[in-house]
């Protein structure tokens, strides 16, 4: 089964394409968990709107700004328990560029037993006004034999899928800052590169079609408001120890992991 994982911020003016593009799949058999932080904004009434009553959606509004690794972890834990289910990491203001790109990543996983999928997008400022030439996201897989994650290119782009069981092995600690906070950025290095490393690139597959359409005109992006977080996250998660890799899947004696839960409180 796939679990759709979205989460936004302000975002009204995007949230419905996104929940558009989620609807007009063709692969069957998915549910969506919708996470979205309070921005003064119409977002939530935006993506309620959008779903349109349909019963594959989970939409909460969050009550206080929580960031999106907190919101990563809440929706993933609201999303199930069923350890072999893949998990697809699709913001809100960004959207599936083809009613393919499930059952893109479904016959990935089916031919190569992997763990976890990543890559491809185009960057999209077509609908929105222009913005600067930020590059593409057609990048290349990782060479084969990779061992180090944390200190090369990072390649790990979207679209970010993943077995529900191998994110449950990331230590929580991992995904918090130095005042035990969840990271607010950057949670797509500080989950995905130890489980790069744990899955090595023998169970890591890069998938080239284009998946996703990355929306670069958003005001509020990251990369424009909180860059000097962001450098500094990134240094942080990549001084973190390596996870070793594993050589395979491990045993799961009931079926099913307990979810992860966010827990605001320091540590």
């Amino acid at each position: 089964m796939f679990r759709i994982i979205t989460n936004c911020g302000p975002a009204e003016a995007y949230i419905g394409r996104c929940i558009a593009s989620i609807r007009e799949q063709s692969a069957a058999g998915f549910t969506a968990h919708v996470t979205i932080d309070p921005c003064g904004d119409a977002t939530y009434a935006r993506a309620v709107e959008a779903a349109g009553g349909d019963p594959r959606f989970d939409i909460v509004a969050n009550e206080r700004r929580m960031y999106a690794m907190h919101n990563l972890v809440e929706g993933i834990a609201r999303s199930g328990g069923d350890p072999d289910d893949v998990l697809v990491v699709l913001d809100g203001d960004d959207c599936f560029a083809t009613p393919e790109a499930l059952a893109i990543i479904r016959e990935t996983y089916e031919r190569h037993d992997c763990w976890l999928t990543y890559g491809s997008w185009i960057a999209d400022p077509i609908d929105f006004g222009p913005v600067e030439p930020l590059g593409h996201g057609r990048w290349p897989a990782y060479p084969e034999d990779t061992t180090d994650f944390r200190s090369g290119f990072w390649l790990g782009t979207a679209v970010r899928t993943f077995k529900r069981w191998l994110w449950e092995l990331i230590d929580d600690d991992d995904l918090r800052d130095d005042g035990g906070e969840y990271y607010r950025i950057v949670e797509d290095q500080a989950c995905m590169i130890p489980m790069f490393e744990m899955a090595t690139t023998r169970r890591a597959r890069h998938i080239s079609e284009v998946l996703m359409r990355y929306n670069r005109a958003n005001p509020h992006n990251v990369g424009r408001v909180m860059l000097e977080e962001m450098r500094a996250t990134v240094k942080r998660i990549r001084a973190r120890p390596p996870y070793p890799p594993l050589a395979g899947r491990p045993s799961i004696s009931n079926g099913a992991f307990t979810p992860r839960l966010a827990n605001t409180s320091n540590r």
